[in-house]
């Protein structure tokens, strides 16, 4: 069954430091690790930190919590290849693209190739800070289930 994580839920600080931005996408973009590279709202993959902090800059929001990392896992006995992954994350990456820059990198360097999203936590469209409200989480869950046709489990 598939999983859904969102990394360092719960963990006071994390990301929130000046390297996030850079860290975060360069953790996931690792050419080692990462077999397909997307995203919306940013012009490159390999742009996508610096561009992400500039939209904090424009807006004046350069404290604070700056990405929301999840990982979305295959297990594999679903047999899901890293070109349908590729294909699951174009799709989903679109519940954000009206609001917020997301990097994606399909990573099949274990056991369950997994999907890694960086989304930049102030919106490019008009500054807002991303909330993370349940309703957003339920209806973001909803979208990878109708993207993937599989159950997803939420990973806490």
């Amino acid at each position: 069954m598939s999983t859904y994580k969102v990394a360092g839920r719960g963990e006071k600080n994390k990301f929130f430091d000046e390297t996030a931005y850079r860290s975060a996408v360069n953790y996931i973009l690792d050419p080692v690790k990462a077999v397909y590279t997307g995203g919306c709202n940013i012009s490159s993959v390999q742009l996508a930190a610096q561009e992400m902090e500039e939209t904090a800059m424009e807006f004046g929001k350069e404290d604070g919590k700056k990405v929301r990392h999840s990982v979305l896992s295959f297990s594999e006995d679903e047999h899901i290849t890293p070109e349908q992954a590729n294909r699951f994350a174009n799709e989903i990456v679109k519940y954000y693209a009206q609001e917020h820059q997301v990097v994606y990198a399909v990573h099949a360097n274990t056991d369950d190739v997994h999907i890694h999203f960086v989304m930049n936590h102030i919106s490019c469209a008009d500054g807002p800070r991303y909330q993370g409200k349940k309703s957003d989480y339920y209806g973001f869950m909803n979208h990878v289930k109708k993207v993937t046709h599989l159950p997803v489990i939420p990973v806490k």
